[in-house]
């Protein structure tokens, strides 16, 4: 597989998940999904203050975030544990016709840059006429949003496919108001072989602290 990060390979005996990755590895469906939600209000309000876009700014959070969070740089490659370096995301957008494409939005440093880099992009893939828009490699995090209805959770397509890489998939719903905060309705689907529940609680901790930097900022 190519890849734009560097990876290395884990070796299972020994790891602390060896038991769990070969229990899980060969299921015909190992993903499992968490339906949640995050408080953005710091976020929302700093972008409410600085004209950024709130969807490519959660984006921003939710890469920063999954970055940070071991088990989800893991993926499987030849049926065996790897770790990567780094991570982009590869997100569902709607095109000018109505149909969707996917499309690559690379890591950036800061909130600025990747709006600017992702910016970019949305403007090509609108009129463009194919599916798959920049790089569609492992060391993405698959993302998509569903901003029309209320959301409690989405279960993703998927081919029983015993190379699958693992990638974590996450949708996004509507924004909520409740008592002058902002929710994003959020699901995550991890490998089982790559994760369990605890590292999903602990991706939305991160998340949740890329969050609440924006509190001041701006």
């Amino acid at each position: 597989m190519t890849s734009r990060y560097s990876k290395q390979p884990i070796l299972l005996q020994g790891w602390d998940r060896e038991e769990q990755f070969t229990f899980f590895k060969n299921f015909d469906q190992p993903f499992f999904n968490v339906h949640t939600e995050v408080d953005l209000t710091p976020l929302y309000a700093y972008c409410k203050r600085t004209q950024t876009s709130v969807f490519l700014a959660y984006l921003y959070v939710t890469l920063q975030a999954a970055r940070t969070t071991e088990n989800f740089l893991y993926r499987l490659e030849d049926g065996k544990p790897i770790k990567y370096d780094g991570l982009d995301i590869s997100t569902t957008l709607l095109k000018d016709n109505q149909t969707i494409a996917f499309a690559h939005f690379p890591f950036q440093d800061s909130l600025t840059d990747f709006c600017a880099s992702a910016q970019q992009v949305i403007q090509e893939v609108k009129s463009s006429p194919g599916l798959f828009h920049g790089y569609q490699g492992p060391d993405n995090l698959h993302v998509t949003t569903l901003p029309w209805f209320p959301f409690k959770g989405m279960e993703h397509a998927f081919q029983i496919n015993q190379q699958d890489p693992g990638i974590p998939k996450i949708a996004f719903g509507r924004l909520e108001t409740r008592e002058e905060k902002v929710f994003l309705p959020l699901s995550i689907a991890l490998h089982h072989a790559l994760g369990d529940g605890f590292h999903v609680h602990l991706f939305l901790e991160n998340m949740a602290g890329y969050i609440n930097a924006f509190d001041f900022a701006g």
